[in-house]
């Protein structure tokens, strides 16, 4: 299925917490066990609290910018949105804002974002933005204002034409289901993403966007949240345990799990590495951190009044193709279950 775009005008998310309530501030957090390592880049995320001039507000975009110096705050640009996604030169950060019950893909330029613009062609619930490192595609689930829940499905949208594709056709068979995260691999070739299927279980796939071939990543337990490393070889994930959550990496082509370190049940909402790889920032309640590969510690470095809901590391506009290739893929006609 196509949209062309023209000019026409529900997040559904873990449970994320409360956000609390009173001024929102801007905390300066000094860097102390994470020794001299000069961070650079742009943090964005979303903000659901409240502020003195924009009163009571839901998701927010916020940014920091990171200058490697050990001061570092929390910049709103008064847009309501989620799910932002930086385009590959920093130069816009795209999102999804939510408008009369139902969502749309917009982008806005930081420095100047009272101008949004209207990126899909059809409004309907969209859900996990996700731009790809080339800047020619954007990538999402969800359905449009002509279907129904059970057509959700991951959509790619051609940002030069506004094309919109689906690129699933993942069987409801009577019962719902929801994705859980959607990322692009570095050579802009591949996404992985989370769906929940029968039992409960939410498991990690990966789809080839040129052949709509979808590859099992993990099986039997609860994943979700991917994120694609900028080597091109590992995944960030969260693995859901009863009393605790747990970020894991698992790399693309021997499926090598490796366990970082757990956080708090549902407030280790998401998560982004840092354009080299040797850091990630995450997520939690009203703080992000940031966790050192080399040292395995992590340190808070931004704190807002209210909760933090995905973080999007800007990286730069390398692309690095280094994806193993010939991969023996399936798709959803072969994993669905025989019907009675």
């Amino acid at each position: 299925m196509f949209y062309k775009y023209g000019p026409s005008p529900f997040f559904a998310s873990k449970t994320v917490g409360l956000a609390l309530l009173g001024v929102l501030f801007f905390t300066f957090i000094p860097f102390v066990s994470l020794g001299e390592a000069a961070l650079t880049g742009n943090l964005a995320y979303a903000v659901n609290g409240f502020d003195e001039n924009l009163g009571r507000f839901d998701w927010n975009l916020y940014t920091t910018v990171l200058t490697g110096t050990k001061d570092l705050r929390a910049i709103p640009l008064n847009v309501k949105g989620m799910y932002p996604s930086w385009g590959p030169n920093g130069d816009l950060l795209y999102f999804i804002q939510r408008d009369a019950g139902h969502s749309n893909v917009y982008s806005v330029k930081p420095e100047n974002p009272k101008n949004k613009k209207l990126i899909t062609p059809s409004a309907g619930t969209y859900r996990f933005l996700s731009v790809s490192p080339n800047g020619k595609k954007l990538a999402f689930n969800g359905w449009t204002i002509d279907q129904l829940p059970q057509d959700n499905q991951i959509w790619v949208l051609d940002i030069d034409s506004g094309e919109m594709e689906v690129m699933t056709a993942v069987p409801h068979q009577g019962w719902p289901y929801s994705f859980w995260g959607m990322s692009w691999s570095p050579n802009s070739k591949r996404l992985a993403f989370s769906l929940s299927r029968p039992g409960w279980l939410e498991h990690l796939y990966l789809l080839d966007v040129e052949t709509k071939g979808i590859e099992l990543l993990t099986e039997l337990h609860k994943d979700f949240y991917p994120v694609w490393a900028p080597d091109g070889q590992r995944i960030l994930f969260l693995r859901w345990n009863r009393e605790f959550d747990t970020f894991c990496t698992i790399d693309v082509e021997t499926k090598t799990i490796e366990t970082l370190f757990d956080v708090d049940k549902a407030t280790g909402y998401w998560a982004d590495w840092s354009p080299e790889g040797d850091f990630i920032a995450y997520s939690r309640w009203g703080s992000i951190y940031l966790y050192d590969f080399a040292t395995s510690e992590t340190e808070v470095i931004v704190e807002v009044d209210g909760s933090v809901f995905v973080v999007a590391w800007l990286r730069d506009g390398e692309i690095l193709p280094v994806e193993p290739q010939e991969k023996l893929v399936t798709t959803w006609g072969n994993l669905k279950r025989k019907n009675n």
